[in-house]
């Protein structure tokens, strides 16, 4: 979907929304009013915040799906960011960086963060290598898929935890 028809489809989406309270409107400034400056707010939010937010309204949801929001997420996770043209190219073409984030980058976050050995050097470190990690794997699932296999298994593993002793 083109940049023009998704602001299109805010724009439908935020006239069918009933109107506030009148005296809401009249003391400040709606949040709804200004698309770009919801999504902007949506995309520093984490990965749970932003699937809650999805179910506020429609123009919320339909925000929150717009890649760009999800690629500031994941962007977040990397140390110097990641936005770089060879990047985003092979994420749009593997199903975005919401996908992304749904089957790579949010269970190795929550693995990460349940472990609680980690420091912040340690974060770090992980950090500069968890997007490059994160699209061979989901590369990896999005070619098993490909083949015809029901069930990938490559990324099973981060969703269960794995005892190493």
């Amino acid at each position: 979907m083109g940049a023009e028809q998704e602001q299109e489809q805010l724009e439908k989406e935020k006239e069918k929304e009933p109107d506030e309270n009148e005296d809401t409107m009249d003391r400040g400034y709606n949040l709804n009013d200004n698309v770009d400056i919801l999504a902007e707010i949506m995309a520093r939010l984490d990965g749970r915040s932003l699937g809650v937010a999805a179910c506020v309204c429609r123009l919320w949801s339909t925000v929150c799906k717009q890649d760009r929001v999800w690629e500031a997420l994941c962007d977040r996770h990397v140390i110097g960011g990641a936005g770089d043209p060879g990047t985003r190219s092979v994420v749009a073409a593997l199903g975005g960086y919401r996908r992304l984030y749904r089957l790579c980058l949010g269970p190795a976050l929550d693995r990460l963060t349940c472990s609680g050995e980690t420091t912040n050097s340690d974060k770090q470190g992980w950090a500069h290598l968890s997007l490059s990690l994160s699209l061979s794997l989901f590369s990896i699932d999005c070619y098993e898929r490909l083949e015809g296999k029901q069930r990938p298994a490559s990324l099973l593993f981060l969703c269960k935890p794995v005892n190493v002793a």
